[in-house]
């Protein structure tokens, strides 16, 4: 901090709902207030939202979505396009095999096959880089509105930050008009699969958090105009919550709020997107089918459903009332998906608490083996569909960014109804079976940053940045 003691100014760009539980929601809101002014650019400003953060921040300003050009948006399809054949990851692979299967008719093919050809000339660091540039020109350039570059004349931040890098193209814009005025930008990259799955960063950003050691050494990789010292590894906020004892219930209260019997074990089966995972509800069934054929101690199954697509079979599932099994409701808003305050702590909760957990292959499992939770992956089609094979299950489980997990023997993987039934038997039967394949992949992966204290260093980091440019 300078002489005069003035505070830095940060504003916080809230373009998605996860954002407000990785940085508003955890200890990084309150470690800036204390040390800064801090301004919310967000898309979220009900009367719930406003009245939840208004004492703990400066100013809350909406963030409104603006038609930008044609030409503009389709320049960044072309690279976003032309950055995923250069990737060339097994996800990209995965999804250009769907595109290719959404070809009909002959004209459709034949235009498949032009886009492909140009997108494919384009897919190297060369055409990239310059494209990039190019875009972020045109944006500023054929920007529609001159709203942003007003808003920061008048509350002159010393930092803009981004809380997700990703899926939020609202965001987007105000990071350009902030570097283009000289104000220092930051983003977060949102989670462990970005890089290796999903379009080219575009907005100029002067500095990154990022989770861990590998996605420190991947973002340097792929962008060779990031410096490593504009590379931070910060650990990620939403982590964080699971090691303070603030937002873990005891058993009896968690399964109290369930309807669980907190004397018997508890199978966590967490869900993946519908569009991603077809016919899940076929899976949780099966396993149903599972625990009540081998009563190992009258195990009970509590199925968290994907708060951003849950299926009709799997709602109809859920209203069933199956003894034992439990769909716990969805705490999260609708419009923005952000989690309810509430629902930190059941979720925590439930990690801490159960027994064994099952998933397709996702972040939840990386939460489990931080808690030192046997993890069952399905690597197998669901009972009784008949699926094609660009949307077969197997392709999770062999992502670039899974194949990690996979290979470490820390997690179990299903390819087959038997090896479910076997492995659930193993987990609760022999729980630390794998106990220190769990604990050697997490120290590998996650280093120092599984303390609580993710949300604390990136709002450090921040400051740091904020004051440099305020002296």
């Amino acid at each position: 901090m300078n002489a005069n003691n003035h505070k830095s100014h940060i504003v916080l760009i809230i373009a998605r709902g996860e954002a407000v539980r990785n940085f508003l929601y955890s200890d990084t809101l309150n470690k800036l207030k204390e040390n800064a002014k801090v301004t919310l650019l967000s898309v979220i400003t009900d009367e719930k939202f406003i009245q939840r953060f208004r004492d703990q921040v400066d100013e809350i300003i909406e963030l409104p979505e603006y038609l930008e050009s044609r030409i503009v948006l389709y320049l960044r399809e072309v690279i976003n396009y032309a950055h995923y054949r250069w990737l060339w990851t097994k996800k990209v692979k995965n999804k250009w095999e769907i595109l290719d299967s959404g070809a009909i008719s002959l004209v459709e093919k034949i235009k498949h096959v032009l886009w492909k050809t140009i997108i494919y000339l384009l897919a190297n660091r060369f055409s990239l880089s310059t494209l990039s540039f190019l875009e972020n020109e045109l944006s500023i350039w054929l920007k529609p509105t001159s709203d942003f570059d007003e808003l920061f004349d008048r509350i002159k931040p010393d930092l803009v930050f981004n809380c997700s890098h990703i899926h939020a193209p609202r965001g987007e814009l105000p990071v350009r008009i902030a570097h283009k005025m000289g104000i220092p930008t930051a983003a977060f990259i949102f989670s462990w699969d970005n890089l290796s799955s999903r379009g080219r960063i575009l907005p100029p950003y002067d500095h990154y958090l990022v989770w861990h050691q590998s996605m420190h050494d991947q973002l340097l990789k792929l962008y060779p105009s990031i410096k490593p010292e504009m590379v931070t590894i910060a650990g990620t906020p939403q982590f964080d919550f699971h090691f303070n004892q603030r937002f873990l219930l005891s058993r009896e209260e968690i399964c109290g709020i369930l309807g669980l019997d907190p004397l018997r074990p508890f199978i966590l089966y967490t869900t993946g997107m519908d569009q991603d995972f077809p016919e899940e509800y076929r899976h949780v069934q099966s396993v149903i089918n599972i625990l009540q054929e081998i009563d190992l101690k009258k195990a009970q199954l509590v199925v968290r459903a994907y708060a951003k697509g849950t299926s009709a079979e799997m709602k109809d599932l859920a209203w069933q009332s199956i003894p034992s099994v439990v769909f716990p409701p969805i705490l999260w808003d609708e419009k923005w998906f952000t989690p309810a305050y509430e629902d930190l702590s059941i979720y925590t909760s439930l990690l801490h608490h159960c027994s064994l957990g099952i998933n397709p292959a996702s972040t939840v499992s990386l939460e489990l083996l931080m808690l030192d939770k046997p993890v069952i992956n399905i690597g197998f089609d669901p009972p009784g569909s008949n699926l094609p094979h660009c949307l077969r299950w197997k392709r999770h489980i062999d992502f670039d960014h899974y194949q990690v997990v996979a290979e470490s023997g820390a997690v179990m993987i299903a390819y087959s109804q038997q090896d479910m039934k076997e492995m659930i038997k193993c987990a609760l039967n022999f729980p630390g079976e794998f106990k220190e394949k769990r604990k050697d992949f997490i120290a590998g992966t996650f280093g120092h940053t599984l303390d609580g204290q993710s949300g604390k260093r990136a709002a450090i980091k921040l400051l740091e940045i904020a004051n440099r440019n305020e002296k």
